[in-house]
């Protein structure tokens, strides 16, 4: 197949059911770069960050919520990308790992969310000492200042 000859509908239809397939996630690479609003993040650093938090503040769990819905809008934005757009099977390819990818960092970050499951995390996960969260931090400063410029 030539890499550059648009994706049937029965390729198109097979990566979407895979999406939908229960823990089909696991093993997927959180995306390196991710762009939200025009600005780009470090999404696989500001994941690794969060994940290796000792304590998590009142306001950590704000943001990291408000994270997560923009990631879910990103996620369905690729989803509908994959379905609708007239694309190549290796661009479907493409947008498929970079869709898994965004719900596996959903999916560990909902995992954080749940406080009764941070509560048993806490317990019986690895802490990396001297995990800087400059990233995160960036990443929160920003999505202030655009939450207060949407008032």
């Amino acid at each position: 197949m030539n890499s550059k000859e648009k994706i049937t509908d029965s390729q198109r239809n097979m990566l979407l059911k895979k999406l939908h397939r229960p823990l089909f996630w696991v093993g997927e690479y959180v995306p390196t770069k991710i762009e939200i609003d025009g600005k780009n993040f470090k999404l696989h650093e500001i994941i690794w960050e969060i994940l290796n938090k000792k304590y998590f503040s009142t306001n950590d769990i704000e943001n990291m919520e408000l994270f997560l819905s923009m990631l879910r809008e990103k996620e369905q934005e690729y989803e509908r990308r994959l379905e609708h757009n007239n694309i190549s099977y290796e661009e479907a390819k493409k947008l498929f790992k970079q869709t898994a990818g965004l719900m596996r960092a959903i999916m560990d970050l909902t995992e954080i969310e749940d406080e009764s499951k941070r509560k048993k995390m806490k317990d019986a996960k690895h802490i990396c000492e001297g995990i800087e969260d400059k990233e995160w931090k960036h990443f929160v400063e920003t999505i202030i200042m655009e939450k207060k410029s949407r008032k």
